[in-house]
């Protein structure tokens, strides 16, 4: 397998583990600073998994043939 789609693979990978870890319910029991953490931590996970695909599309352009 060729660098560019090992690099591409973990990507997805990575990914996949982003979207699965969005999707986990924050037991926050309505405390306002868990309620914001949880909102917090969506956040950062929606830009990371955003430079993530960014990211693949570079590869993709530029690495695979």
């Amino acid at each position: 397998m060729d660098a560019g789609k090992i690099i591409i693979k973990e990507i997805d990978s990575r990914i996949k583990r982003l979207n699965e870890h969005y999707s986990d319910k924050k037991d926050t029991d309505g405390v306002p600073q868990a309620e914001m953490l949880a909102a917090g931590s969506k956040m950062i996970n929606s830009a990371l998994a955003n430079e993530l695909r960014s990211l693949k599309e570079f590869v993709q352009a530029n690495i695979t043939e």
